[in-house]
């Protein structure tokens, strides 16, 4: 990592210390989300005053990197980052009620996006749940249809990998 980016992963490591579901997760974790996240430009840091307020990151995977990302969220490797066009938020991390303004912010810079992500609840942090955001631009029907043709991919590529038979 750069060292003029020591000061950006201190202000994302900051906002997960105020996080309730982040400050208990590891720094491995936090070195799987956020260093590839940095090297590779895929994140969005909100600042008022120069405190940091709200960070989101997000890889764009091929299906079967998707695939090892649902079986595992901590086992992407930096170069995966960046390995196809299916969009997922990574990180969302916004402890001091500024998600809303994150998510305006996220709308204007990819108006025509699918994205998608596994959340997380604090109580609940081991069961996790696909969710997806459409951009600004995007009517409700065009982002369904996208994401309905993503989630069947990514059904089928699960069955496979699982080798599910269908009864």
């Amino acid at each position: 990592m750069k060292g003029n980016n020591f000061n950006l992963l201190g202000n994302i490591t900051w906002l997960w210390m105020n996080s309730s579901l982040h400050k208990e997760w590891s720094c491995k974790l936090l070195a799987c989300n956020v260093i590839p996240a940095i090297e590779n430009e895929q994140y969005m840091l909100l600042v008022d005053n120069g405190i940091p307020i709200a960070y989101c990151s997000w890889a764009d995977l091929n299906l079967e990197t998707e695939v090892k990302y649902i079986k595992d969220i901590s086992s992407l490797t930096s170069d995966e980052w960046q390995s196809g066009d299916r969009r997922w938020i990574i990180d969302w991390v916004a402890p001091f009620g500024h998600s809303q303004l994150l998510y305006k912010k996220m709308c204007q810079k990819y108006p025509d996006m699918i994205v998608r992500a596994i959340r997380f609840y604090p109580k609940q942090k081991e069961l996790g749940k696909i969710t997806y955001f459409k951009g600004g631009k995007l009517d409700k029907k065009t982002a369904k249809e996208r994401f309905d043709i993503y989630q069947e991919e990514l059904a089928t590529a699960l069955k496979n990998e699982f080798n599910f038979i269908e009864k």
